[in-house]
């Protein structure tokens, strides 16, 4: 749980943390991050603040709580409350050795005798992002391309239906970039929840488009197989596409899952596994191709209608994710763990009515906590923003935390 104090407030903390002494000495900036559990005080963050920028002063954990993540999660917890208050920069101005050693790992870089973390980076992961998912549709239009004309030039069933494969792997793909695009847009006045849901809208489309294609596939190859018109055998030339689609594919998932690790983009996470997926799909190709030049042709025919299932089957589990993101769709595992967090980090002895809505990659939560009836409204605020905040910060996925007050009854 964390406390927010400033000014004169900080003062009754000092007898268990004496070095608030010295931020005190410029009461008007003075603020700091006061972290407890089980209403023990573990340690703080102290800061100035100037403007758009943070004068990191302190962060202390006591002895006895540290190599307990606990100082991982409070900078994690000052780092996430400055981004969110639109703060440019933090700044530690002491000359501590293990306080210093302690933030690099956190993307501190020391330029010249200043110890700085840039937090406008985040426009940086956007543009790697960017430019991972572009690199996605240009490669994938280029082995649609190859497999679709490589299949019907070289008579192969397979290669043709990996090549639409590509295809739809292209249009999900550009849903991924308009999800990074809109995430990144603040909400407004017409839209104060943002514009994550846009994901979810181009999802259905994509979504639809692979069941679409699945079907098609699916279906001339069922037909051929039915009236045995698959006497063509394939070129052996049909072979060596596939294996270009592999080791671009393999290159891809790779390049994807190290850029979506480093930058936490789940989409891009999801993504390279769906790339290391097509890997198999196209080994099968290679599979299939071989089987119908020296056994028999039937098995091109047999190979397109197991990479037109994989193509159905990948749209339809989309289509049902995205369902239930847009309907809103309770996760009770989720939501008993909020439950739990809030009966382990607070006096609060009851809290109900807990409800979660996704959007993008991002979760809106509500919930009711019950208060002392005779707590003062500035009391029973500052336990709720205290509540919020900590929730956003041990729960990346949280955005927004809306939190109603109704008070015990006897």
């Amino acid at each position: 749980m964390y406390k927010f104090l400033s000014g004169e407030e900080i003062r009754e903390y000092v007898s268990t943390f004496k070095r608030l002494e010295k931020i005190l000495e410029n009461p008007e900036k003075a603020e700091c991050i006061i972290l407890e559990e089980n209403n023990q005080m573990i340690g703080y963050v102290s800061y100035w603040r100037d403007e758009k920028n943070y004068i990191l002063e302190n962060i202390f954990i006591k002895k006895e709580e540290r190599y307990k993540s606990n100082g991982t999660k409070l900078i994690n917890f000052f780092i996430n409350h400055c981004k969110k208050n639109n703060g440019k920069q933090i700044e530690y101005k002491s000359n501590e050795k293990i306080v210093i050693s302690f933030l690099k790992k956190y993307g501190f870089e020391v330029i010249g005798k200043k110890i700085v973390l840039n937090l406008l980076k985040d426009r940086k992961r956007k543009k790697e992002g960017i430019t991972v998912v572009v690199s996605s549709i240009l490669l994938n239009i280029f082995l649609a391309i190859i497999k679709i004309f490589g299949g019907i030039k070289g008579r192969s069933n397979a290669l043709l239906a990996d090549g639409f494969n590509s295809l739809a792997d292209v249009v999900s793909s550009m849903a991924i970039f308009l999800g990074i695009y809109f995430s990144n847009i603040p909400g407004d006045e017409d839209h104060p929840y943002g514009h994550e849901k846009i994901e979810s809208i181009v999802g259905i489309i994509v979504g639809l488009f692979v069941v679409i294609t699945g079907i098609e596939i699916g279906k001339d190859a069922v037909g051929k197989l039915l009236t045995g018109d698959y006497k063509e055998i394939p070129n052996f030339s049909t072979v060596y596409l596939a294996i270009v689609s592999i080791i671009v594919k393999y290159g891809m998932y790779f390049y994807k899952m190290k850029v979506g690790k480093a930058t936490k983009n789940t989409a891009l996470i999801a993504d390279a596994r769906d790339s290391k997926s097509d890997v198999l799909s196209s080994s099968g190709v290679v599979l299939g191709i071989i089987l119908s030049i020296y056994i028999s042709p039937i098995f091109d025919v047999i190979l397109s209608i197991i990479v037109a299932g994989l193509i159905l089957k990948e749209g339809v589990i989309t289509l049902f994710e995205i369902s239930d993101v847009i309907l809103d769709r309770q996760e009770e595992d989720f939501i008993k763990e909020i439950e739990e967090y809030v009966y382990h980090n607070t006096d609060i002895k009851n809290v109900h009515d807990i409800y979660m809505r996704r959007s993008g990659d991002k979760i809106f939560l509500s919930l009711h906590i019950r208060v002392d009836k005779d707590m003062s409204v500035y009391k029973a605020h500052t336990l709720a923003d205290n509540l919020e905040e900590s929730i956003m910060a041990d729960f990346k996925e949280v955005k927004e935390v809306m939190i109603h007050i109704d008070y015990l009854i006897d």
